[in-house]
């Protein structure tokens, strides 16, 4: 048995749901062996220092400005099959960087919670056969075709039909396990800290409506936060703007004008405390959140998902009536009203968000991780 282990999980961009899930996978596996070794690397920063900035920068402007183009080209068959040789090129290219990494850091396993660096490292495995046990955790409720590799040695998926999807293209069934998207091992714990919400200041008298964009603060919060505030019913709304340091300035510019009790933070780490307090959260269609607002037994409302993984996410959350889908600020509204309304109706969606959850993914793969290196 390796005593030190040493793990290196490669990811993209130093915010967002794949960084995320390296440290809550991170997270996971120091609570089972606090002596290992781990790296959480950036890979567009290290493989490709000076246009990193520049490909992060396109990236959120294609998703915010014509997403429509992003919706076209994800996972579409034809353009997958185009990208591929190109894909190949590039991924070779990174090779030599590659070889100097394995040599100096002596990694005893790769995780990857992107398709990007998978695809590296599956072809450096390829090619040169270092021995180094190769983990692919996918982090959104569909799998695209740039994860497909034969020298992936494990895949980890959110679903049953996920894990379809990956032998449909190929993959052994024995080298998939459906253990879900990675969250912070901390959201294992539901018990309601009744204290620290009534430090913040919370009331336990009125439902509570969480809104979120993810850890960049995505979407139209402002104005669904004003929207909001017309509605007759009473409740508190609790704002969390992730990264998104315009926007928590622009909230608190608001604050004095909105009726309702407004609650607004940027980044936290306690995101776990506050869902177990909140009834219903507005969201964008992330893997990372909306796999935390199941665990938390919430009644989810999804707005505005971008084309392609988030609306795959949304497809297959919707067919288990596990979410609502509300694209405009009268349909937010008329949604929020109606679970208010309808005690039945907020029940049956906490319910089935609890039946679709799985609380315990990252310790899962922190134990897989382990049985693979010892």
């Amino acid at each position: 048995m390796i005593k030190q282990p040493i793990i290196h999980i490669f990811h993209i961009s130093n915010f967002g749901g794949h960084s995320q899930a390296a440290l809550n996978i991170k997270e996971a596996i120091l609570a089972k062996n606090s002596s290992a070794e781990i790296v959480n690397l950036n890979s567009f920063q290290y493989f490709y220092p000076r246009t990193e900035k520049v490909i992060d920068t396109i990236y959120k402007l294609v998703i915010k400005r014509i997403p429509s183009l992003w919706g076209k080209a994800y996972d579409h068959k034809a353009v997958a099959k185009y990208l591929r040789p190109w894909h190949t090129v590039i991924n070779y290219i990174c090779f030599p960087k590659l070889r100097k990494y394995i040599k100096a850091k002596k990694p005893n396993c790769f995780i990857t919670t992107q398709a990007f660096p998978c695809g590296i490292i599956a072809d450096y495995k390829k090619k040169h056969k270092p021995g180094i046990p190769l983990i692919a955790v996918v982090t959104d409720f569909h799998p695209h075709r740039f994860w497909m590799h034969p020298y992936v040695d494990q895949y980890i998926v959110a679903s049953g039909e996920a894990k379809t999807t990956l032998i449909k293209e190929g993959v052994a069934e024995d080298k998939i396990a459906v253990f879900g998207i990675p969250i912070s091992i901390k959201f294992m714990n539901n018990s309601l800290d009744k204290r620290f919400m009534q430090k913040l200041g919370f009331s336990s008298q009125l439902k509570s409506i969480l809104v979120m964009g993810g850890g960049l603060g995505m979407g139209p919060i402002e104005k669904i936060v004003t929207n909001l505030d017309h509605l007759d019913h009473n409740f508190q709304v609790i704002v969390v703007c992730g990264k998104n340091r315009t926007l928590y300035r622009k909230l608190q510019k608001i604050k004095n004008k909105i009726k309702k009790p407004l609650f607004i933070f940027s980044y936290i780490e306690y995101i776990n405390k506050i869902m177990d307090f909140s009834d219903i959260i507005i969201t964008k269609a992330g893997g990372i959140t909306v796999s935390e607002a199941l665990v938390k037994k919430m009644a989810i409302i999804i707005t505005n998902p971008i084309p392609g993984q988030e609306e795959l996410n949304v497809n297959f959350l919707l067919k288990r009536n596990a979410i609502i889908k509300a694209d405009t600020l009268k349909q937010i509204n008329e949604s929020v009203a109606n679970l208010i309304e309808n005690p039945d109706r907020l029940k049956f969606l906490k319910e089935n968000a609890k039946k679709n959850s799985l609380e315990d993914s990252s310790a899962k793969i922190a134990n897989l991780i382990f049985k693979f290196i010892n």
